[in-house]
């Protein structure tokens, strides 16, 4: 599947500036990515957790290109209160501030290695990894965005359809889909992703890297081919070749709208590519989807 070839608007997502002496060194102890590789040209993606290693939010975490003592954060909309309020507790002798700037600022990104050519004072394309290859974003103020939309053809939202699935193909985790506060990252494979395991210290750091050293989680997110059937997200999923008392592998969290391809969480011994499973009617007796574990692309 080909990615998108218009920008997506990515404007609703929440977006904070951290600025200060201290902003690096905080922001450092309180997200699973180094901060240092963040900058005006490169944005990472960083994890929000609890003393207990689940997840509190997924950031991208870049640099503005005119201050060297600040930061950008954008997080997914729902969060914009709880995540800003997370990030603010820990600040007590700390010489840095946070900001809210949801409302001051547009956000866009394009998928691929080139971005539409702009000419706007102070906005420049930024490299980003959000749906599971390469990328660019661009910060710009609202009444800009229009510029943008034209100097790429249009801009789609983040919930169109052939994002949705892109995104689902390449198993990345949507925050109140694959991702909520019972989420552990490895699960959702932000491990591979979202972490620097040799980093300093930061909120939940024991627990993630103790799930390291395991080399496991007892569940994983990965994409399925919907080979028959109507599923829905929420389905619990069931080996194929089992009988009626067997307990679900696992459960669909997101689907594609031409029922095609899925998004789910499956136990560790149905992972692998080409494994079968099923979905069942509210008795669990027939079998009602056909689907298969797929590799992700």
């Amino acid at each position: 599947m080909t990615p998108p070839h218009q920008p997506i608007d990515l404007s609703g997502r929440a977006k904070f500036r951290l600025s200060g002496p201290d902003a690096e060194r905080y922001l450092n102890g309180q997200v699973s990515n180094r901060v240092g590789l963040a900058t005006a040209e490169n944005a990472i993606t960083a994890c929000v957790c609890n003393v207990k290693g689940k997840l509190e939010g997924v950031v991208f975490v870049s640099r503005p290109a005119d201050r060297e003592d600040a930061f950008l954060v954008d997080a997914p909309a729902e969060l914009r209160e709880s995540l800003l309020m997370r990030l603010d507790r820990y600040l007590i002798a700390d010489d840095c501030a946070w900001e809210d700037v949801t409302d001051d600022f547009a956000l866009v990104h394009a998928i691929g290695e080139a971005a539409p050519s702009i000419d706007l004072p102070g906005a420049t394309w930024k490299q980003a990894n959000r749906f599971g290859a390469p990328g660019h974003d661009l910060w710009l103020t609202r009444d800009s965005l229009s510029q943008v939309s034209e100097a790429g053809g249009g801009l789609l939202e983040e919930t169109a359809p052939e994002v949705e699935a892109f995104r689902i193909l390449r198993a990345v985790p949507r925050w109140d889909a694959e991702l909520t506060p019972d989420t552990l990252p490895a699960e959702a494979g932000l491990d591979k992703t979202a972490i620097d395991f040799h980093k300093g210290c930061y909120l939940g750091q024991e627990v993630i890297s103790r799930i390291e050293s395991v080399g496991r989680v007892n569940r994983s997110l990965v994409p399925l081919a919907i080979l028959e059937g109507n599923v829905s997200a929420g389905d619990d999923l069931f080996p194929a070749e089992t009988d009626e008392d067997a307990k679900p592998a696992g459960r669909i969290t997101s689907l594609t709208n031409d029922q095609r391809l899925a998004l789910g969480y499956v136990k560790r011994d149905w992972t692998a590519p080409q494994t079968k499973l099923v979905t069942r009617d509210a008795e669990g007796k027939v079998t009602v989807g056909n689907l298969e574990v797929r590799k992700i692309e």
